[in-house]
C-alpha cells in the first residue's frame, strides 16, 4: 500500500506540471520522511553517489556531444542527398528517402529529437515543394525520428545497460536488426500509401550520383565505423568509443565539412577552380586518407609502420594512373565503362574470392549472409566510390578544358593550402563561438538528462530499500504469470508510462522492477531491453509528453494536435512492430549471440 502512495505522488506531481526530475526526487523524499525508517541522509548520499557504480553512464555526455557536432545542416543535407539518390526515384521516394536519412542519422546521433530536428528541418520543406502535404511530411519524419533511440549507438540503450548491468555492446548489436526492420516497415507503409494516393516520385539520377553522394556523406557516416567497429574490434570500451566519437565529430564538422567554426564558408577548393582542380584533389586526397588508414591498420596489427607507408605509395601510383586514364576515357566517351571495370577488378573479384571462403565454412546460413553483406560493404563499396568519384570529377575537368597535369598540380596546391588552414585554425576553433555554443547546448542537455537519471536512481533506491522488486516478482510468479502474459503486462506499463515520462528516467525506474522477473521466466535480458526501447519509441510520439511531437511541431510550424493526427497512421506500424519484437526474440538476440557468444546470466 505504501508503494501505491509513492507512485500516486509521482503521478500527481506530473499531472500538475512539476518537472519529471523534481517529481521523482520530491516524491521519494516525502515517502522516506513519512513511511520509511531509512535516514533522510540516504537521499543526499544517493543523489551524491547516483552515478557511482554506473560508469557506463559516462558515455552519455560524449554521445550527446558527438550528436551536437553532427547535427549541423551540412551533415544532414549530405545524408539526405544520398538517400534521395538511392531511393528518390520510386513512388513516394522523397518520403522514403526521409526515413532512410533518419535511419542513417540515427546511427550518428543516438537521439530521436536530434534526428527529427536535423532531418525534418530539411526534408519536410522539401516534401512540400514537390507536392506532399505538410501533414503527411510531418507524420513521416515524426515517426521515423524515433529510430534515433533504436538504431545503435543509442543513449537509451546505454541507460538500460547501466540500470541492469548488461553489456552495452550486446545492446547495440541487438538494435541493428530491429532498427532496420522498423525502418523498412515504415518505408513499405509509405510506398503503399504513395501507390494508393499517387504521390510524386523523382527521377533516377544514376549510379555516379549515388556514389558521389556517398563520398560527400562518407566522413559523417564513418562515425558509425569508429563507434561500432572500435567496440566490436576490441579497440576500446563503449565509454571510450563515445569520447573518441565526440572528438572525431568535432574534427569532421569544423575541419572537413567546415559547417561551423572559423573556417565556415571557406571551401577546400574555390568555386572558380573547382572544375579543373577537383580530379587532382581527389587523387591526392584519396591517397592521403588511404595512407593514414594503412598506417593505423599496421599499428593495430603490430606490423611495421613502413608497411602502411609503402601501401600508401602503391595507392598513389594506382590513383595517378587511374585518374589520367579516367580523364582520357571521359573525353572518349567510355568513362562509365572504365568505372565499372575498376569496380569489377578491385571490388567484385576480391569479393568472389572471399565469398568462396565464407560459404565454404561451417557457419550457419544466417551468419554467412551477414558476413556476405559486410564483405560487399568493405570490398565493393570503397572502389565503387573511388571510381565514380574520379568519373564525376573527370567529367568536370573535360568540360573545363584543362589538362590532367594541371589538375594534379592545382589539386595538390589546394590540398596543402586547406590543411595548412586547418592547422592554423585548430586552436582558434577550440574557442570559437560555434564550438562554445555546441558545448553549451550539449552540456545543458546532459545536465537535464543526468538530473532526471539521478532522481530516478533515488526512486530506485527507495524501491530497493522497500524490497518492491522482490515482492512484485513473488506476486507475479505466484499468480502463474507466464512469459507471454508477463511481456503483455510490461508493454502496457511502458506504453502508459511512456506517455508521461522521459524514456531514460522511466527505464531507470521500471527496468530494475521487471528485470528479475524476466530472468525467472527465462526471458533474455537483451530481448527485454529492446522491448523497452521500442516502447520508449512509441512513447516519444504519444501525447501528452511525446517529445518528438513537440519537436516536429516546432520544426514544421504546426499545432501539436495536428502533428498528433498526422503521426497516427504510421504509429500503427510501430505497434505492429512492437508485437513482432516482443514475440520474436530472434530479432533481438541473433546478432549478439552469433558475434559475441551466448550470454552468461548471473541471477
Amino acid at each position: 500500500m505504501d508503494v501505491v502512495i509513492l507512485f500516486a505522488m509521482v503521478i500527481a506531481l506530473l499531472a500538475v506540471g512539476v518537472p519529471i526530475a523534481v517529481a521523482l526526487g520530491l516524491s521519494s523524499t516525502v515517502f522516506l520522511l513519512m513511511f520509511s525508517d531509512s535516514s533522510l541522509g540516504s537521499i543526499a548520499q544517493s543523489l551524491y553517489q547516483a552515478m557511482a557504480g554506473h560508469y557506463t553512464l559516462l558515455a552519455i555526455p560524449f554521445f550527446i556531444l558527438a550528436s551536437s557536432f553532427m547535427s549541423t545542416g551540412g551533415v544532414a543535407q549530405r545524408i539526405i542527398s544520398f538517400a534521395i539518390a538511392v531511393i528518390g526515384h520510386v513512388r513516394g521516394g522523397l518520403a522514403i528517402a526521409g526515413v532512410l536519412a533518419c535511419m542513417l542519422f540515427a546511427a550518428l546521433s543516438g537521439s530521436s529529437p536530434a534526428t527529427v530536428v536535423a532531418v525534418g528541418s530539411i526534408v519536410i520543406a522539401g516534401m512540400q515543394k514537390v507536392g506532399y502535404s505538410k501533414d503527411f511530411a510531418a507524420g513521416v519524419i515524426c515517426n521515423a525520428g524515433t529510430l534515433g533511440i533504436l538504431i545503435p549507438p543509442s543513449i537509451v540503450m546505454v541507460v538500460y545497460a547501466s540500470a541492469t548491468d548488461v553489456s552495452v555492446g550486446r545492446m547495440f548489436l541487438a538494435g541493428v536488426i530491429p532498427g532496420l526492420l522498423a525502418g523498412f516497415m515504415l518505408m513499405a507503409a509509405i510506398y503503399v500509401i504513395a501507390r494508393v494516393k499517387n504521390l510524386p516520385k523523382g527521377e533516377w539520377l544514376g549510379w555516379p550520383e549515388v556514389f558521389s553522394t556517398i563520398l560527400d556523406a562518407s566522413w559523417g557516416l564513418f562515425l558509425m565505423v569508429v563507434i561500432l567497429g572500435g567496440i566490436y574490434g576490441g579497440v576500446f570500451t563503449p565509454t571510450e568509443a563515445a569520447a573518441i566519437a565526440s572528438v572525431y565529430a568535432f574534427l569532421v564538422a569544423v575541419f572537413v565539412y567546415r559547417d561551423m567554426g572559423p573556417l565556415k564558408g571557406k571551401p577546400w577548393i574555390p568555386e572558380e577552380d573547382k572544375d579543373r582542380a577537383l580530379l587532382g584533389l581527389r587523387v591526392w586526397g584519396f591517397t592521403l586518407v588511404s595512407t593514414i588508414i594503412y598506417v593505423v591498420a599496421a599499428f593495430m596489427l603490430g606490423a611495421p609502420i613502413m608497411n602502411g607507408v609503402w601501401g600508401g605509395l602503391a595507392f598513389l601510383v594506382v590513383a595517378v594512373i587511374l585518374g589520367g586514364t579516367m580523364h582520357k576515357a571521359v573525353a572518349a566517351g567510355w568513362g562509365q565503362k572504365l568505372s565499372a571495370a575498376v569496380v569489377v577488378i578491385f571490388g567484385v573479384l576480391p569479393l568472389l574470392f572471399v565469398l568462396r571462403g565464407i560459404w565454404g565454412s561451417e557457419n550457419s546460413v544466417a551468419m554467412d549472409i551477414i558476413l556476405t553483406v559486410l564483405s560487399v560493404i568493405v570490398l565493393v563499396l570503397p572502389p565503387a566510390v573511388f571510381a565514380f568519384a574520379l568519373l564525376r570529377s573527370a567529367e568536370r575537368l573535360v568540360a573545363s578544358g584543362a589538362s590532367y597535369e594541371d589538375s594534379l598540380m592545382t589539386g595538390v596546391g589546394h590540398l596543402v593550402r586547406a590543411n595548412l588552414q586547418n592547422l592554423a585554425m585548430f586552436v582558434p576553433a577550440l574557442v570559437h563561438k560555434d564550438t562554445k555554443h555546441t558545448l553549451l547546448e550539449a552540456g545543458k542537455l546532459t545536465i537535464m538528462l543526468m538530473f532526471i537519471i539521478a532522481n530516478a536512481l533515488i526512486l530506485k533506491h527507495v524501491l530497493t530499500d522497500e524490497q518492491v522488486p522482490q515482492h512484485i516478482t513473488e506476486a507475479m510468479l505466484a499468480a502463474g504469470l507466464g512469459p507471454i502474459t508477463f511481456l503483455i503486462v510490461v508493454n502496457v506499463i511502458l506504453l502508459i508510462g511512456g506517455q508521461f515520462m522521459e524514456p531514460s528516467g522511466l527505464i531507470v525506474i521500471v527496468a530494475p522492477l521487471v528485470f528479475p522477473i524476466a530472468l525467472e521466466l527465462g526471458i533474455d535480458p537483451i530481448h527485454l531491453g529492446i522491448i523497452m526501447v521500442v516502447n520508449m519509441e512509441i512513447g516519444m510520439i504519444t501525447p501528452p509528453v511525446g517529445l518528438n511531437l513537440f519537436v516536429t511541431s516546432g520544426v514544421a510550424g504546426m499545432p501539436i494536435m495536428r502533428v498528433v493526427r498526422a503521426a497516427l497512421p504510421f504509429l500503427m506500424v510501430l505497434f505492429v512492430f512492437l508485437i513482432m519484437v516482443t514475440y520474436i526474440p530472434w530479432l533481438s538476440t541473433f546478432l549478439p549471440t552469433s558475434l559475441m557468444g551466448p550470454e552468461i546470466i548471473v541471477r
